[in-house]
């Protein structure tokens, strides 16, 4: 672990320009409201530096793609020299959630249990669909589709690394469907 990571974690990465105003495209590594609550990031140079840039705009492309415009960054040779480098939140900066609320990066790699205690894979993704959330698991039987409700996710322990879930009879065998 890289002494950075107590400090930041990345929220994405810059994987090209877009038109010639300096706008760049951005893949979100996780929730995409990211850019859109915080407008203080920092872009990792090709030296391993990281270095502040304040989100101007941020607009969904399709996805998990955004299009994002970067103060200073007014043109294409800026944008171009951005492209492939990694975007970073402070985790100091982030709101306070309430007891029980994690953010998506905190959950991300949990390893995932039955409340049988069966191994059922790590949480390697979280899909936003209004309702409620929805766990990707992946594990030896393949991709798990986890609701995030009281009803079925027990515990869940960033600092044990792990999230108990009690998972409705069938579900894992309509997820293999």
């Amino acid at each position: 672990m890289d002494a950075d990571d107590n400090f930041f974690f990345a929220i994405g990465k810059i994987v090209k320009t877009h038109g010639i105003r300096g706008e760049v495209q951005a893949y979100s590594y996780s929730d995409i409201r990211y850019f859109f609550d915080y407008k203080d990031i920092f872009v990792q140079d090709k030296y391993g530096d990281k270095m502040p840039h304040r989100l101007v705009t941020a607009r969904v492309k399709k996805g998990r793609s955004v299009i994002l415009a970067l103060e200073g960054v007014v043109d294409l040779t800026q944008a171009g020299s951005l492209v492939n480098t990694e975007i970073f939140l402070d985790r100091s900066k982030l709101s306070l959630l309430a007891e029980g609320e994690y953010y998506w990066h905190e959950i991300e790699g949990l390893s995932v249990v039955s409340a049988k205690g069966e191994k059922l894979g790590i949480l390697s993704d979280v899909l936003s669909t209004g309702a409620h959330d929805v766990y990707v698991v992946k594990g030896e039987r393949g991709e798990i589709l986890v609701p995030a409700v009281e009803q079925i996710v027990k515990t869940i322990d960033p600092e044990k690394g792990l999230m108990v879930v009690d998972l409705p009879l069938g579900l894992i065998e309509a997820n293999a469907l």
